[in-house]
């Protein structure tokens, strides 16, 4: 071919192509939010039926799969700490799928609260728990609940840094799974419920909370959506509009029709639960996750909000150092 032209020439039918595709976006989304507040109407009356589309949404072994018998569980001592002891634990969530986590376990003559702390993105349990020095933004979060003398069951997700040189590509993966009707949330939420399996049948446990930063604050809140054993929970710097921060995992078909944040934190009525947001969250505005609360305000009028709170903390993105909400997360389920 003896035509040439330069590069830039078709930039302008290449912006209107974009600008072509987040116009069909916007209305797509106005259209999905229209259908979402007709499909969420009457969540309070026919909670379990909306906590089963939940499951449906997220995917298989939420859904058509069962298991009456606790999962396979190792333990190795790593620790005798003042007033707790340390293990690693791998639980078998599925056939050859084993989660680890660290558990931290109270000394006890007697069943005390379990509280799940779940790391975010680039995290591990012993990243913050203090195992490496400084717990950079979880702000010894693990430290702080377990001090209240409770049991902590830390997981291991699919979420840790280069530093551990184990590849992964949580997208990839996340994109097989769907593609097999399932997700990797799907997976890891199961596992932490299977977790809880494990832990309801051990004479030291009663009751159960949990707690996450960023990944593990969206981990926290759809756990606790899913799992009703959950009898309190703090979700920090994830709540938000999905709109405003989408990450692909975060991302079902058709979700938009059924589920934004607002609509999850109803599945954990009439159990408690708090929302913290950081003023200066440079991840996830602010501003956006105040919307939502204004939104699940709203959905929740027929019930009041007595039982979920918003804390917005001066802070970043990063574990709110007010110890308030956790004391409350004690006192709930303790």
């Amino acid at each position: 071919m003896d035509y040439r032209e330069e590069k830039q020439f078709t930039s302008e039918s290449k912006k209107e192509y974009v600008h072509g595709l987040n116009k069909i976006i916007e209305q797509r989304q106005n259209a999905a939010k229209n259908v979402r507040d007709e499909y969420f109407k009457d969540v309070f009356e026919n909670q379990e039926r909306y906590r089963q589309d939940f499951r449906e949404m997220l995917g298989w072994p939420l859904v058509d799969y069962q298991t009456n018998t606790l999962p396979e569980v190792s333990a190795e001592k790593l620790s005798d700490e003042d007033g707790y002891t340390v293990f690693r634990m791998k639980f078998e969530i599925l056939d050859e799928l084993k989660m680890t986590g660290l558990f931290f376990k109270a000394e006890t003559n007697e069943k005390k609260p379990l509280v799940i702390l779940q790391h975010g993105g680039n995290g591990t349990p012993e990243l913050i728990s203090g195992v490496y020095g400084n717990t950079a933004n979880y702000n010894d979060m693990l430290q702080r609940v377990r001090q209240n003398d409770v049991h902590v069951f830390a997981p291991q997700l699919l979420l840790w840094s280069d530093d551990y040189e184990v590849e992964y590509d949580r997208k990839l993966i996340d994109a097989q799974l769907k593609a097999t009707g399932s997700s990797i949330t799907a997976i890891e939420v199961f596992g932490i419920t299977r977790i809880i399996d494990y832990f309801e049948k051990q004479e030291y446990v009663s009751k159960f909370g949990m707690v996450g930063l960023s990944y593990g604050g969206f981990y926290t809140l759809y756990t606790a959506a899913i799992d009703t054993r959950i009898k309190s929970a703090i979700s920090c710097a994830f709540f938000n509009e999905r709109y405003a921060a989408t990450f692909v995992d975060w991302t079902w078909f058709k979700a938009a029709e059924k589920f934004d944040d607002a609509e999850v934190a109803c599945l954990v009525y009439p159990r408690r639960l708090c929302i913290e947001i950081g003023d200066k969250d440079d991840l996830f505005k602010c501003k956006y996750g105040i919307r939502s609360f204004e939104k699940l305000k709203t959905l929740c009028k027929s019930v009041g909000t007595d039982w979920v709170n918003l804390v917005v903390f001066d802070g970043i993105h990063e574990f709110c150092k007010q110890d308030e909400p956790i004391h409350s997360l004690i006192n709930d389920i303790k």
